[in-house]
C-alpha cells in the first residue's frame, strides 16, 4: 500500500467525520433558532387551576425558522428548502389568512365545554374591530376532556381593506370566553396579546412568492371594486345633474307664470 493510499484512507473517515459534526451542529442551531422565535411569538393564559390557553402565531419569522429548521433536518439543499418553503406557505394558507396554532386544556376539574365558541373567540385589531373566526377543527366546538389543538384562521384583511397585520399595527388581541360551565369560571375572559407583530416577508426570495401573488391579486380585486364604485357615482352625478336640470326647468317655467 503506498503512502497517497494511505493519506487518502486516514483522511475519508476525518472527512466523514467533519461533515456528520457539521451537519449535526448545523441542526442544533437550527433547532435552537426554531425554539427561541417559536417561543417569541407564543402566548399563554392559564385560569385558576382549571385551565389553559396557548396561542403560537405564524408569521413570516416563524415560518422562516421552522423551514430552516425542516430543511436542516432533511438535509436539503438550497433549492429544495425554497421548494419546501413554497410548498409550505400554500399548504398552510399563510398567504391568505392570519393563522395560529391554539391548545386549549383542561388541567383540573370537570370537562371545559366552550359556549358559543365561534361566537365567543375573535381577533381583535389595534382599532378595537373584531374578526370571527372562518375556519378551525369541530373538536374546539366540543368537550373538552383533556386538551385539543389546531390551527384557526382568521381574515388577513381587515375593516378597511388593508391588512390587519401591517407595518404600523402595535398590537394584535386573541379572545377568548366562556370555555368552561363552572360557575367561578364561565365568565373568564382569556386574551393573548402580541405586541409589534409585523414581520415583513422578504419578496425577493423565490420561497415567498405565495405571498406577493396573494397581495397582488388582493389589489387587483380592490382595483376592481373601486371601478365599480367609480361608475356607480359617475351615474349617480348624471342623475343629480338630471335632477338639477329639471328643477331648474321647473323653477324657470314657475317664474313664467308669475310675470303673466
Amino acid at each position: 500500500m503506498n503512502k497517497k493510499t494511505l493519506i487518502l484512507l486516514f483522511l475519508i473517515p476525518c472527512i466523514v467525520v467533519l461533515f456528520i459534526s457539521f451537519t449535526s451542529l448545523a441542526k442544533t442551531d437550527a433547532d435552537k433558532i426554531y425554539s427561541q422565535t417559536q417561543k417569541k411569538w407564543t402566548q399563554s393564559q392559564t385560569i385558576g387551576d382549571a385551565f389553559s390557553v396557548k396561542a403560537v402565531f405564524w408569521n413570516p419569522e416563524l415560518v422562516q425558522a421552522w423551514v430552516a429548521k425542516y430543511g436542516a433536518e432533511n438535509l436539503l439543499s438550497l433549492e429544495e428548502q425554497t421548494a419546501y418553503h413554497r410548498d409550505f406557505i400554500q399548504r398552510e394558507r399563510f398567504q391568505r389568512y392570519l393563522v395560529f396554532d391554539v391548545t386549549i386544556e383542561k388541567l383540573t376539574g370537570p370537562a371545559l365545554f366552550p359556549l358559543n365558541f365561534t361566537k365567543n373567540t375573535y381577533l381583535i385589531d389595534d382599532q378595537g374591530n373584531k374578526y370571527y373566526l372562518l375556519e378551525f377543527p369541530r373538536e374546539f366546538d366540543d368537550k373538552i376532556f383533556d386538551k385539543v389543538s389546531g390551527k384557526m384562521y382568521f381574515s388577513r384583511i381587515g375593516k378597511n381593506d388593508q391588512p390587519i397585520v401591517g407595518p404600523d399595527t402595535k398590537k394584535i388581541t386573541l379572545h377568548f370566553s366562556h370555555l368552561s360551565i363552572e360557575p367561578s369560571y364561565v365568565a373568564q375572559n382569556v386574551e393573548l396579546i402580541w405586541k409589534d407583530p409585523y414581520i415583513p416577508p422578504d419578496y425577493t426570495q423565490v420561497s415567498w412568492q405565495p405571498e406577493l401573488e396573494e397581495e397582488i391579486l388582493r389589489l387587483q380585486e380592490r382595483i376592481i371594486l373601486l371601478e365599480a364604485e367609480k361608475k356607480e357615482l359617475i351615474e349617480n352625478q348624471k342623475l343629480i345633474e338630471s335632477e338639477i336640470e329639471n328643477v331648474k326647468n321647473k323653477i324657470e317655467e314657475l317664474q313664467a307664470n308669475l310675470k303673466q
